[in-house]
């Protein structure tokens, strides 16, 4: 998960990634990583197992967002 989100948004994390599964098949990842301007935001992201390979990957904009995705891919 690290080296795709520093492949594609060219960021540093500042401190380790967060990981909250909701079910058997789905996990919520949160980290914080530098805007541009040196602004930390956080940054969420849902991610849906199959057969223990990820099938599905969601950015959200929020923690709130990102749990109502999960309940919906329930």
């Amino acid at each position: 998960m690290r080296y795709g989100i520093e492949a594609r948004e060219g960021n540093p994390f500042v401190g380790e990634p967060t990981l909250t599964q909701l079910g058997d098949d789905t996990v919520i990842g949160s980290w914080t990583a530098p805007d541009p301007d040196g602004t930390e935001r956080e940054m969420f992201q849902v991610l849906t197992f199959r057969d223990g390979k990820i099938v599905d990957m969601q950015d959200c904009s929020s923690r709130a967002d990102a749990e109502r995705f999960a309940r919906r891919r329930r």
